[in-house]
């Protein structure tokens, strides 16, 4: 039968690939394709009378079944099957079973064909929907994701993620101006001036050793009134911070940010020298934003000027947010913005109690921690401290986790309802004491012990002593692999449930009168970050951020190289969904990280089914390869 011409159009519209044909091709495409009502009856007519075709799934449901009786998967509306055998030319062997009677859609070979040679962007989603799965492209041109279970399935498509953000190497407006390490200040000095520059890259032997900036004149050279015929190795800043020429601006941002410096080398992969990015840089290429907002939180004298800065934010985050569409770039400025509060409230602090009595390192636990905060994250933090310290210095920083958990608090970071903050004493301990804490979690896995795990495994020094946190930092990852440990931390990682019931339809997660929506945070974005941080652990790794983990695991034996690119775009896919529902209910009481899988477009529908099942398959291969020890 021949289908109505008008609502034929609008279907098409809302089924991918169909939506990215031209008016004249979608419209000629529903004049070609043809209507076919299927019930139990007649369902094995479909193959017989329109073979190799593509076929549509208007209405009703059918499963897809393997030769042997499989369940390959389960069609509804707008689901798409058939086109594997027009790509490859092989006979289609799968059987249909009909589950509700409905109506199908079918295309034949020959029109399919015409459409491929018509639209690339058609022809180059069906490619990728009938590959397993392929490689995450670090442009994010590229982002579709397929499980391998499932070889009928549309993959996750690039239209959900944001274009590729400027990269370092491509704001450098100049080559490196650089000299050695044994030319002298005077020399450096001229050069400078010459080369009308703020700062000098020392390099020897083609490597990066340090730089010389102005300041260092000022201060290190002027200021103390040392002879410019010395070296400028004596005076320059030795084993400076970098920026791959290939990360993104944001990232420079952040490591300018956490480093508080205003001159940060670009650097090839092999270490060479590209140029120089400084604060100006920045400002020209972010319109002012979000260097300005960052260096008007530095600049504030005292802890009312900066909860009034900070009041900003969320207005600020909500535009900068819709602008970029990219969460990844907002979590690590979020990130960075709750780095810079808590830098300048230990700094008023300290202002007004004195300097720290002992070493000790500001940890950031948790979102923050990883770089992946989102516009509704609270604290999780709390304080590493010398050994051996006396009362009056315990007393210090109990005085300061309060403070600064308090000024979060007040600058619109929310209190964490677990109260992992470092003015809980708990969250504040001496380097021996978070080792004891660390070693009685992996050496008794209670199920609270594990939850605190998944929380405290994830660090990173937001401000202290390097050194201090580096050696916590590996004493931590030795424990953290043990098998015994690892294999309670997977079974329970294995229990919980991906939110896909039976036929591969979603299963709502929420409670009341959400029940039908899905928490994307807990059952996806979570576990995936549970099952990185698990092979992670197994690696001795100490990286808190997933896709950096991911990129460490890649020579791993145990994380084959396909499982991790599916991660990785499943856990980009899954942020990013989350961002844009974030952003959609912006200033309601909806809730922030679930959903309802029916107010999402046909493709999204699809993508968050790849996801889930991604997630699901590695979860047990995670139950495989670690569950059964311990």
């Amino acid at each position: 039968m021949q289908p109505d011409f008008a609502e034929l159009n609008r279907f098409l519209l809302d089924c991918p690939p169909f939506d990215q044909l031209n008016a004249d091709q979608r419209q000629w495409i529903a004049g070609q394709i043809k209507a076919a009502y299927i019930n139990e009856h007649n369902v094995d007519e479909l193959f017989a009378n329109y073979s190799p075709a593509l076929y549509i799934v208007r209405s009703g449901g059918f499963d897809l079944l393997a030769p042997d009786g499989q369940l390959i998967e389960r069609l509804e509306s707008h689901d798409l099957f058939g086109y594997p055998s027009l790509l490859t030319g092989r006979a289609i062997v799968n059987q249909l079973e009909v589950v509700e009677d409905g109506i199908i859609y079918i295309v034949a070979a020959a029109d399919f064909d015409h459409l491929r040679q018509a639209s690339r962007a058609f022809e180059h989603y069906f490619i990728r929907a009938h590959e397993q799965r392929f490689l995450t492209e670090s442009s994010f041109s590229q982002h579709q994701l397929h499980p391998k279970t499932y070889p009928e399935r549309a993959a996750l498509s690039s239209a959900s993620y944001p274009q590729r953000a400027a990269l370092a190497g491509e704001v450098v407006q100049r080559a490196a101006v650089c000299l050695c390490s044994t030319a002298t200040i005077k020399e450096a000095a001229q050069a400078m001036r010459a080369e009308k520059v703020s700062s000098i890259m020392v390099v020897d032997d083609g490597r990066l050793v340090g730089i010389l900036t102005d300041r260092d004149l000022r201060n290190r050279v002027v200021a103390q009134g040392l002879n410019y015929d010395i070296h400028i190795n004596a005076v320059m800043t030795q084993a400076p911070a970098t920026i791959g020429a290939k990360q993104s601006l944001v990232d420079a941002l952040a490591l300018m940010t956490q480093e508080n410096i205003h001159h940060l080398p670009v650097v090839e992969e092999d270490g060479k020298p590209i140029g120089m990015l400084t604060n100006t840089d920045m400002m020209r290429e972010q319109k002012s934003e979000p260097v300005m907002l960052i260096s008007a939180l530095n600049k504030v004298g005292d802890r009312e000027a900066l909860v009034a800065e900070a009041a900003h934010i969320p207005d600020y985050m909500h535009s900068f947010a819709a602008r970029v569409n990219d969460a990844a770039a907002v979590g690590r400025l979020l990130a960075s913005l709750t780095d810079t509060m808590t830098r300048k409230l230990i700094d008023f602090y300290e202002q007004e109690h004195g300097v720290a009595p002992a070493s000790y390192v500001w940890l950031a636990f948790g979102s923050q921690g990883r770089e992946d905060q989102t516009l509704s994250s609270d604290q999780d933090n709390g304080l590493l401290l010398a050994n051996d310290l006396n009362q009056a210095q315990l007393d210090w920083f109990a005085g300061l986790g309060e403070f600064v958990c308090e000024g979060l608090a007040d600058c619109g970071v929310p209190k964490c309802p677990g109260n992992i903050m470092a003015s809980n004493p708990e969250c504040r301990r001496t380097r021996a004491g978070w080792l004891e804490r660390f070693q009685s979690w992996t050496e008794s896995p209670t199920p609270k012990a594990l939850m605190y795990c998944q929380i405290f495994f994830d660090s990173r020094n937001v401000r202290g002593n390097k050194r201090l946190y580096q050696a916590y930092r590996e004493d931590v990852a030795k424990l953290g692999r043990s098998d015994f440990f690892l294999g309670n931390l997977a079974r329970l990682q294995s229990n919980v449930q991906v939110p896909l019931g039976l036929f591969n339809r979603f299963r709502g997660t929420e409670s009341g009168k959400d029940s039908d929506w899905v928490d994307i945070k807990r059952y996806g974005i979570a576990l995936i970050n549970d099952i990185v941080r698990l092979y992670s652990l197994h690696e001795g790794l100490t990286e808190p951020r997933t896709l950096t983990r991911l990129q460490l695991l890649e020579s791993c034996k145990l994380l084959n190289r396909k499982d991790n690119q599916a991660l990785a775009e499943a856990w980009q896919f899954l942020t990013q969904l989350r961002l844009q529902h974030q952003l959609a209910v912006w200033g309601t009481a909806q809730p922030k990280n679930a959903l309802d899988p029916d107010e999402l477009s046909t493709l999204k529908r699809r993508q968050l089914k790849s996801a889930f099942r991604i997630v699901k398959d590695c979860q047990q291969g995670v139950g495989l390869k670690f569950g059964r020890i311990g």
